[in-house]
């Protein structure tokens, strides 16, 4: 009966021991790899509607990290982030680094769309709203290539960003 127990242990441990990185395999044959502020990210693009939640619903990017990973994966559907690529790409990042910092919630969801007011949405997207707003439409602070000149040097800090609301009230 305690055989299995030195397996199990094993395959929760050695995850752990690994850097908590994940590995992706090539999708759609277009991926890369960035490092920002601590957190590397395996940027890919997905056929189009190839992401879906709920109900069927497609969706423009998807994040998978874990608390304290180094690095994480990032899907991003090119139709449908075409016309907000910047935002999906900020946001998702910001979900790698929230995962990354452990940054969950905000002081003030004020503001934020239904989606977004869900506890692990909020910071993401806070940390989206005030990457627009310091480096405007540019992807070269996320490290991209993008001939879109930046208005920052650097992508905000999510080591020092706090969630809180940048933008208007």
């Amino acid at each position: 009966m305690r055989r299995w127990l030195p397996a199990l242990l094993a395959a929760l441990l050695v995850p752990g021991l690994a850097g908590c990185t994940f590995v992706s395999t090539p999708r759609d044959a277009a991926q890369w790899t960035t490092t920002v502020h601590g957190v590397t990210v395996t940027w890919r693009w997905v056929v189009p509607g190839a992401l879906t939640r709920r109900g069927d619903t497609p969706y423009a990017g998807y994040a998978l990290t874990l608390p304290l990973a180094q690095g994480c994966v990032v899907d991003i559907d090119p139709a449908l982030s075409r016309h907000d690529l910047v935002r999906v790409a900020a946001h998702e990042y910001g979900h790698c680094a929230a995962g990354r910092y452990l940054q969950l919630g905000v002081a003030d969801p004020q503001g934020l769309g239904d989606y977004h007011r869900g506890l692990g949405e909020q910071w993401p997207e806070r940390y989206a709203e005030a990457y627009l707003a310091a480096c405007g439409g540019s992807l070269r602070p996320l490290g991209w290539y993008d001939l879109t000149q930046a208005t920052c040097a650097e992508a905000p800090d999510p080591r020092t960003f706090s969630g809180e609301r940048t933008g208007p009230e």
